[in-house]
C-alpha cells in the first residue's frame, strides 16, 4: 500500500505517476519494470518515489488493485441493469471485447497474470476478492430457475459464463467477425446453455 504522502498528492501528479507505472508495466512483466524509467517518464525524482512507496512491488500491486476495482465497477453498473444471468453475460460482452481490442489495454493484462502468478499472498487476496465481487453479481441475479444450489455451484456457472464469453472474442478477433456477428455467436452458444442440446419430448 502506498505511502500517505502519496495519498497527499494533487490528483494530476498521482495520476502521473500512475500512467507511468502503467506505461512500464505495459511494457515489462514486473521483475522487469525498472523504478527508473518510472520516474523519469513521471517526472519525479528517485527520493520522491521511495517517499510514496516502498518499492516497485508496492506501486505494483496498488495499480493491479486500482484496476481490477475499475473492472468490477464496470461490471456491478451492468449487474445493476438486468436480473438475468445471461443477459448480464451479453451486456459485459461489449466492454470486454473492446479491452482485448485494445492492444495496449490486452498486453498490460496478459502482463499481470504472468506478474501475479508467482506471488501466492496477492493471489490468495485477489481470488477473494474477485470471490466477493461474483458473489456480489450474483445477488443482483435471479437464480431461481438455474439447477445450481451451492456457493461454489454458483461461482462455477459464473465463470462457465465468462469463459464462454472469452471462447467467443477471441474467436470473433482471430475470424475478424463484426460486432453483431460476435454477439450472434455468443447468443447462439448462450441459448444452447440455456435450454439444452436435446430436444423436448
Amino acid at each position: 500500500m502506498p505511502r500517505e504522502t502519496f495519498f497527499n498528492l494533487d490528483e494530476d501528479k498521482k495520476k502521473k505517476i500512475i500512467d507511468a507505472a502503467v506505461k512500464e508495466f505495459t511494457e515489462n512483466q514486473l521483475h522487469k519494470s525498472r523504478v527508473s524509467s518510472i520516474i523519469k517518464e513521471a517526472g519525479i525524482p528517485r527520493g520522491s518515489f521511495y517517499q510514496y512507496f516502498e518499492d516497485i512491488d508496492d506501486l505494483y500491486y496498488f495499480v493491479i488493485d486500482e484496476t481490477f476495482d475499475k473492472l468490477f465497477d464496470v461490471g456491478y453498473k451492468r449487474a445493476e441493469l438486468t436480473d438475468d444471468l445471461f443477459e448480464y453475460t451479453r451486456l459485459t460482452f461489449d466492454v470486454d471485447i473492446q479491452s482485448y481490442k485494445n492492444d495496449k489495454r490486452h498486453k498490460f493484462m496478459m502482463n499481470v497474470g504472468k506478474s501475479i502468478g508467482s506471488n501466492i499472498e496477492y493471489l490468495e487476496h485477489h481470488n477473494n476478492k474477485r470471490k466477493h465481487y461474483i458473489m456480489d453479481v450474483l445477488d443482483k441475479m435471479d437464480l431461481s430457475k438455474l439447477k445450481i444450489y451451492t456457493t461454489e455451484e454458483k461461482i462455477k456457472i459464473y465463470e462457465f459464463l465468462q469463459n464462454i464469453k472469452r471462447m467467443v472474442i477471441q474467436r470473433s478477433l482471430m475470424n475478424n467477425l463484426s460486432k453483431e456477428e460476435s454477439k450472434i455467436e455468443l447468443d447462439f452458444l448462450l441459448n444452447i446453455l440455456k435450454n439444452g442440446l436435446l430436444e423436448k419430448e
